[in-house]
């Protein structure tokens, strides 16, 4: 499905499952009221913050299941926090680290005034695209109910596998969801009520088929790492 395709489809998605993911979403909104409220140099902010990762990966379960065409009752936003949120939490914190220490370097970089430099900021930057195109496939395989068997180390390996197997498509997508971001933030509304939870159905539908076909062209020892 190619990322035209996967916006329309979404776009049904949500409208026919909108009485399930808009609630799930405004409780996720809240929590970003909550923390914007607390302030986000503050203890309180902070922490508020980092729990944002529970609902996400709730709406991401509810998002996954719609795109293998499961049922996805809000119950299973619930059970995708529970299940999956120790997991998700642990990500997350990990990628906020090496997050923090590429945007470091890349502003060291630069600073230097040098080719050395320049070349460290260029590096550093391509490190956080790819770690953002990484994240982008990892949630829809952390929540996929048809890899309910496998482990962390495979869920981290087969989207590592979607980035290097389809750079171009991931790349698409991450900027797709990038700029949805970015417009939602602006109309307020649309992020605290709709747009998570279209990013989540929207990468599943792209993530969950292209993971599929590339772990099928793989030799059955390496599927089953």
């Amino acid at each position: 499905m190619s990322i035209g395709a996967a916006l329309r489809q979404s776009l049904r998605d949500f409208y026919f499952n909108s009485w399930r993911l808009a609630p799930a979403n405004l409780l996720w909104g809240v929590l970003l009221i909550l923390a914007i409220v607390a302030g986000p140099f503050t203890i309180v902010g902070v922490a508020l913050f980092i729990l944002l990762v529970l609902p996400t990966v709730g709406l991401y379960r509810m998002g996954a299941l719609i795109a293998r065409g499961e049922p996805a009752a809000f119950s299973e936003f619930v059970a995708g926090m529970r299940r999956h949120g120790p997991v998700s939490l642990a990500v997350a914190a990990g990628a906020a680290v090496l997050a923090f220490v590429l945007t470091t370097n890349v502003l060291v970089g630069l600073h230097e005034g040098n080719p050395l430099g320049w070349f460290i900021s260029a590096m550093a930057l391509w490190g956080l695209v790819g770690l953002r195109m990484f994240l982008t496939a990892f949630w829809p395989i952390l929540v996929d109910p048809d890899r309910t068997g496998i482990g962390l180390r495979q869920r981290l390996w087969l989207a590592g596998l979607a980035v290097i197997g389809r750079p171009i498509r991931m790349a698409a997508l991450t900027v797709v969801i990038a700029v949805l971001l970015v417009l939602s933030s602006v109309f307020f509304a649309a992020i605290v009520l709709i747009t998570v939870a279209y990013v989540a159905v929207l990468s599943s539908r792209v993530v969950l088929p292209l993971v599929d076909e590339v772990e099928a062209r793989l030799p059955e020892a390496r599927r089953a790492r």
